[in-house]
């Protein structure tokens, strides 16, 4: 946790962030992630009058993509990298497509089945406005990629949220609030 006061410092933050995300070389991309990078931004706006405050929060995701192990003919550590990449992924499909209101028979969302799905549960369904950006190299080569990935932001579309005024609770004792009040 870090406070921050200006946009400045903001993408300071995140330009440190993503200093040090890991990437490294693969046969499909020559600055391949290998790891997902999440930035949560909390925002909180004070009414200097009232002193009431509004919060939001922001997920600023960048998910590593999706490897066909056979393409990228990873070995050793960026093999377990892309299979933990994969598993996060496929849980988060997981998640998508249990939120989508046609698919009314499974009541159950499995947040749980991954840090990311967890760490991004509000975005997903939950109190929040969410937009998908999808980036792909559309190129014949990597045709099963760019249609796999069109797909899940298809699915994500479907995805209903109910997003909601966020009022930042009290920390003021009652008894003194009582007090001035009065």
């Amino acid at each position: 946790l870090v406070p921050v006061t200006t946009m400045d410092e903001v993408m300071s933050l995140i330009a440190n962030g993503l200093s040090i995300r890991a990437t490294h070389e693969t046969k499909m991309n020559a600055v391949s992630s290998r790891s997902h990078t999440v930035f949560t931004v909390t925002v909180v706006q004070r009414d200097k009058a009232s002193g009431q405050a509004i919060s939001g929060m922001l997920n600023l995701v960048d998910l590593a993509g999706s490897e066909r192990l056979k393409k990228s003919e990873s070995v050793g550590i960026r093999l377990k990298e892309a299979l933990h990449i994969n598993t996060s992924l496929t849980a988060l499909g997981k998640v998508v497509m249990a939120l989508d209101p046609k698919n009314a028979e499974n009541t159950h969302i499995p947040y749980r089945d991954s840090k990311l799905t967890r760490v991004l549960q509000n975005s997903l369904g939950g109190n929040s406005h969410t937009a998908v950006i999808a980036a792909m190299l559309p190129v014949p080569y990597h045709y099963d990629e760019c249609l796999s990935t069109l797909q899940f932001a298809n699915r994500c579309r479907n995805v209903t949220n109910n997003p909601r005024v966020n009022y930042v609770g009290d920390t003021e004792d009652k008894d003194r609030k009582i007090k001035r009040m009065q």
